[in-house]
């Protein structure tokens, strides 16, 4: 995979199949699109790719409010990208700039110009260009016999739509294992082991706590069913994680995810981690004594 993050002085010769979008979570409706141009470029010789922005548009417009709603960071939809084995991620900066350009000559300087576009292939949803002004009709409308475009319906599953809109919700909702299962893989955070008030550990459960980074979304409050990847262990490890407040042991917390590890005594202070969600086990909660969370622990790591 080639990363693009600058047009300046690009123009691309090889013909490009390509899809546009912010592409939050990569979830099925994305790997839908994103199997429709490989199975077109595989029969045309095109190259794939795909078209994203930096920040998301939504952050930029937003500016400091409601930051906190990223499914994926940006490395992580760089991994799915290459994972997907996708021969270009064009990665633009969103700036005031780009938020300027009317869908007409972001399809004639970008799209034909600058990249080549010889099919376009984009979600249900598709909007582009200055306020948001261009769709699929105005892809069309645009071609001129210089692209071909296609739309790719939406996906439903099990009642619920794919979208990272719908997704988010599920998250905030506590109904991770919909969430995962739009995704077609476990809602993940990556983050680094922080230095706790080592109270867990005096009461016999050892806890590494992180953050949730600072754009990406907050799943519910609650004790949740994880598995933890430690990346200077090269192993993941069947865990529990508990993510909000800390009530019974401090009322002025501020939001904080601990993860056990059954039978895992290491210190991993500073490590980089990688925590998926698997299953909420059930809603945060102030005991009137330890001895009670310390009952109520033992309970939750049966559920793992």
């Amino acid at each position: 995979m080639k990363l693009i993050r600058s047009l300046n002085n690009l123009k691309l010769t090889e013909p490009l199949c390509l899809t546009i979008g912010n592409f939050d979570g990569f979830h099925l409706g994305h790997q839908k699109i994103i199997s429709n141009i490989k199975s077109h470029c595989a029969k045309h010789n095109y190259k794939s790719a795909i078209l994203s922005f930096e920040p998301h548009p939504y952050s930029f417009f937003k500016k400091e409010n409601n930051k906190k709603f990223r499914i994926s960071s940006i490395s992580q939809k760089l991994q799915f990208v290459k994972d997907s084995n996708i021969d270009y991620a064009i990665i633009l900066p969103f700036n005031s700039n780009l938020s300027q350009i009317s869908a007409n000559n972001f399809i004639n300087e970008i799209l034909v110009n600058k990249l080549n576009t010889k099919h376009i292939i984009i979600g249900y949803d598709f909007v582009f260009g200055k306020n948001r002004s261009g769709n699929i009709n105005t892809l069309i409308d645009n071609s001129f016999n210089r692209y071909i475009v296609k739309q790719i319906n939406v996906i439903n599953k099990n009642n619920e739509i794919c979208s990272s809109s719908n997704i988010r919700q599920n998250i905030i909702s506590g109904k991770i294992d919909i969430a995962n299962n739009l995704l077609n893989k476990y809602f993940t955070i990556n983050s680094r082991i922080i230095s706790g008030q080592k109270i867990a550990r005096k009461i016999g459960y050892k806890t590494a706590n992180f953050r949730v980074p600072l754009n990406i979304i907050k799943p519910k409050y609650g004790v949740y069913h994880t598995k933890t990847f430690i990346y200077k262990l090269n192993k993941e490890y069947n865990s529990i994680t508990n993510f909000g407040i800390k009530p019974t042991i401090n009322d002025n917390c501020h939001e904080i995810c601990e993860t056990h590890i059954p039978n895992f005594d290491s210190d991993i202070y500073n490590f980089k981690i990688s925590t998926k969600f698997i299953k909420f086990i059930r809603e945060e909660k102030k005991f009137s004594n330890i001895e009670k969370l310390k009952e109520q622990i033992s309970v939750d790591l049966s559920y793992i």
